[in-house]
Formats: C-alpha cells, sequence, structure tokens
C-alpha cells in the first residue's frame, strides 16, 4: 500500500511538473555549446518553441544570432530595420547588440538558433 501512494505521488508530481512546462508560452532548449578557440567567444545552438500568438519582448544578446524557422511563422522586428515575417524554412541574422523582439503567429513554432557570443555574458538580455 505504501509503495502504491508512493508511486501514485510520484505520477501526480510528474503530471504537475509537465503541466507548467507545457504552458510556457516560450521554451528554450539548449542543444549544444561550445568554446571558440583563441577567442573570448562561445557558440550556443538552441531549439526554440513558441505557443501560438507569443511574444518575445524587446532583449539583446552579447553576439550575433542566426535562427532558421522550422514551423510555424512570426514577426519579426529589429530596431532600425523594417519589420520582416518569417516563414518555416525561412532563416534571419540579429546584428550584436540590436534591439529586436518577435510576434509569434497563430500556430506553434519551432526554431533552431545559433548564438556566437561573448562568454561569461547573459545570452539576453531585457532591453527598455
Amino acid at each position: 500500500m505504501r509503495f502504491a501512494r508512493r508511486f501514485s505521488a510520484l505520477i501526480l508530481a510528474s503530471l504537475v511538473a509537465f503541466a507548467v512546462q507545457a504552458d510556457e508560452p516560450i521554451k528554450r532548449i539548449a542543444l549544444e555549446k561550445a568554446d571558440l578557440p583563441g577567442t573570448n567567444l562561445v557558440a550556443v545552438t538552441a531549439r526554440v518553441e513558441a505557443a501560438p500568438n507569443a511574444i518575445l519582448p524587446r532583449h539583446t544578446h552579447p553576439g550575433i544570432e542566426m535562427t532558421t524557422c522550422l514551423s510555424g511563422d512570426l514577426d519579426l522586428l529589429i530596431e532600425g530595420q523594417p519589420a520582416r515575417h518569417i516563414t518555416a524554412g525561412e532563416h534571419f541574422q540579429i546584428p550584436l547588440g540590436a534591439i529586436h523582439s518577435i510576434k509569434f503567429g497563430a500556430e506553434p513554432t519551432v526554431l533552431i538558433g545559433t548564438f556566437i557570443v561573448e562568454k561569461d555574458k547573459p545570452l539576453s538580455t531585457p532591453a527598455p
């Protein structure tokens, strides 16, 4: 009986943890990280999963971002540039330090991005 209660509690805890993760509008999953020899830079590759109509607020990176849209679509706003609509199969690059934001479309969206950034700095910093 004790085993059954513990097992039930474990299952319930797992379901609650999954539900919390499932409710996040934007999930970032680190896939790979590699130091770039002879520099103070690191390459970070991540998968981004966005719920329909999610918004990634204005932010910057301490390096460049190169991203491909695998599914879904988004509106990319880079300060000082015209807005771009990105669909599955298209890619974009964000310059070093550029303030940008993303409004995801009506379907779930999946991106794969590589960031070439300075070591020991946050990957992303909110912008005013």
